[in-house]
């Protein structure tokens, strides 16, 4: 790794303190908002903060050349029980043992800002009298954490077709320890609502129970429906749980239950799609209201309303598509071998749970390549930390990333 980028560690560690401190949990990320437009103003460059939160940074080139997305989002988990983070303070960030703790140092401020770095490098060649041909974009969104996308869904659907951007590759960075995940299984949060007759409890013959309704349906999800899951052989098997139930009455009346809800975790593989995991259950409750003519039941999305910190509020529904890129796509089959000739040695890899490479891939077909040093094995846990030595490699990595994605030599960096 060049010194040039070791010598930004300071400063580096100087600027996550300072966005973490913020507490940036979802819907109330302004703070790295704002720090980010100062820095990008500091560059010289526009910044732009859209209805939804997101902030946008562009630096154009000269016309004939690929327009390239850095991504990220800004919001971070709940800190969960303090007692756990022992001597750590998760909104006070401390340096030690050459790692950097707090919340969100993994998953992923460290991503939002090392990809800041490398923009700001290119932004400075640039300054120095230097072109290069094609566009290049740097992003931070909003509400990734609770798994519905809302900043990068308004991103993609409505920030950026009215600035006339249509992205030819797009860097994730989520945490990937050095990795490059160039895919991921689908997500979908179902609910199935199952409906009896209420009555007392002493005389439970007189209704229906919807909890007993609801018996054989919750038997045919725990055993996938009986069925063998469907398999990828890159993104592995599909799989699906029960994650709540609610019962209405419930346990302070003396009532049989005449509604019991019932919350589904799915996550599928191509070639099925959201389409398909719902009329699997459809399906059975056809089935079932068939054997049994007092079993009615209704499935659908869950779907939330999402308050952004603009007070920017949508519809979300609580999905992730599947996606997944073909690797001999040159963008694809070049990150591989430009982070090898800066000595770095990434894997292929695939993600089992949600990222928005759902919405840029998933669902605008845009090449998502997932790259950076946070790990994944500290995201969303206590003592949440990051190796800044590795941080400072990763700046280098994404700054190597965007230079061969547009025809910029590396070396005049710096």
């Amino acid at each position: 790794m060049k010194k040039f980028f070791e010598d930004m560690a300071d400063e580096w560690v100087r600027m996550m303190t300072e966005a973490i401190s913020t507490k940036p949990y979802s819907e109330q990320e302004k703070g790295v908002a704002d720090i980010i437009l100062r820095e990008l103003e500091k560059m010289g460059v526009e910044g732009i903060r859209d209805d939804a939160g997101n902030v946008v940074g562009i630096i154009e080139g000269e016309e004939g050349g690929p327009t390239v997305l850095l991504d990220g989002h800004m919001d971070v988990v709940p800190e969960g029980n303090i007692d756990a983070w022992g001597e750590f303070d998760p909104f006070k960030p401390v340096v030690k043992d050459g790692r950097l703790y707090g919340r969100g140092t993994t998953d992923m401020l460290q991503g939002v800002f090392c990809q800041l770095f490398a923009f700001r490098e290119i932004k400075r060649y640039v300054d120095k009298g230097n072109s290069f041909k094609g566009k290049l974009v740097f992003t931070a969104v909003v509400n990734e954490e609770p798994a519905e996308s809302m900043g990068a869904i308004f991103l993609m659907d409505e920030t950026l077709p009215k600035l006339g951007i249509k992205p030819d590759v797009c860097y994730l960075s989520e945490p990937t320890c050095g990795n490059l995940y160039i895919g991921q299984r689908g997500k979908v949060e179902l609910v199935v609502d199952v409906f009896g007759k209420v009555a007392h409890s002493s005389a439970p013959w007189q209704g229906i129970s919807a909890v007993e309704k609801a018996r054989p349906l919750i038997d045919a999800i725990m055993n996938n429906f009986y069925k063998s899951p469907v398999t990828h052989e890159k993104l592995g098997f599909s799989a699906m749980t029960i994650t709540d139930i609610e019962v209405s009455p419930g346990r302070m009346y003396s009532c049989v239950p005449d509604h019991c809800s019932i919350t589904i975790y799915r996550r599928y593989v191509p070639p099925m799609t959201i389409k398909d995991t719902i009329k699997e259950i459809q399906d059975f409750i056809d089935y079932q209201s068939k054997a049994d003519p007092e079993f009615k039941a209704e499935v659908h999305q869950r779907i939330n309303t999402r308050t952004g910190y603009t007070g920017h509020a949508m519809e979300v529904k609580k999905q992730h598509p599947a996606w997944i890129d073909d690797p001999d796509n040159p963008y694809v089959k070049r990150s591989f071998e430009v982070l090898r000739s800066i000595g770095q040695d990434p894997e292929e890899c695939y993600f089992i749970g949600g990222t928005d490479g759902s919405i840029t891939c998933g669902v605008h077909n845009i090449p998502t390549i997932i790259y950076s040093f946070g790990d994944l094995n500290k995201s969303h846990k206590a003592q949440e930390s990051c190796c800044i030595a590795d941080e400072m490699m990763e700046i280098e990595g994404h700054t190597a990333l965007i230079c061969d994605s547009l025809g910029i030599d590396i070396n005049a960096i710096g």
